[in-house]
């Protein structure tokens, strides 16, 4: 239990109301920001080497290089076992370090991308870390969803539209979804969209 941080109560339903960030404020939901990294330019060292000892090899040179410092253990001088371990250890580092970095340019990308965000009755471009629960976002064809959203209307016919998942399931092909009826005759009119609470 942690003593300096509030406990959420538990959720037994959720109530949101559509462009109103301060209501949804309230119940402290999660941003929209995505970090997929293991490290920053703080962290990387001691995480890192807690990551390269929890290795079984590691930490068995480590605890010989220990041994070998003491003269009257071992005749070997430390270095026999301090150049394979920092090797090792470097190569591995390097290799993390080289992943983590991806991984840091990929949640920018991610972040970064543009939607389109209903806010204060005008249809705004609005960077993805930015959307909050509640907002009103425009889709267009092919568009990268990096959030959970729920389909209040669509062009189509009978408000259908067809999501690909591939990123989350790996699976290519198309699925369906329907907008509810009581959702779908607000078609893209943005007057009507902006009334919407969510009620």
């Amino acid at each position: 239990m942690q003593f300096w941080k509030s406990e959420k109560p538990v959720e037994i339903e959720r109530d949101i109301k559509s462009s109103d960030p301060e209501y949804n404020a309230q119940f402290e939901y999660a941003n929209n920001y995505i970090c997929t990294s293991k490290y920053t330019v703080l962290t990387f060292l001691p995480k890192n080497g807690f990551e390269q000892f929890q290795r079984i090899a590691n930490f068995y040179f480590l605890c010989l290089l220990i041994l070998q410092l003491i003269p009257a253990i071992s005749p070997l001088t430390p270095l026999t076992t301090v150049i394979p371990l920092v090797v090792v250890l470097g190569v591995s580092a390097v290799k993390d370090a080289a992943d983590d970095f991806q991984r840091h340019r990929n949640d920018a990308l991610v972040n970064n991308r543009q939607s389109w965000v209903l806010r204060d009755g005008k249809l705004v471009e609005e960077r993805w870390h930015k959307v909050v629960v509640g907002d009103i976002i425009k889709m267009e064809n092919n568009q990268f969803v990096a959030a959970d959203l729920m389909l209040l209307s669509t062009s189509e016919p009978h408000s259908l539209c067809y999501i690909e998942t591939a990123e989350l399931d790996g699976e290519t092909n198309l699925k369906v979804r329907q907008a509810i009826p009581e959702t779908a005759e607000l078609g893209d009119d943005i007057s009507q969209l902006s009334r919407f609470d969510g009620n």
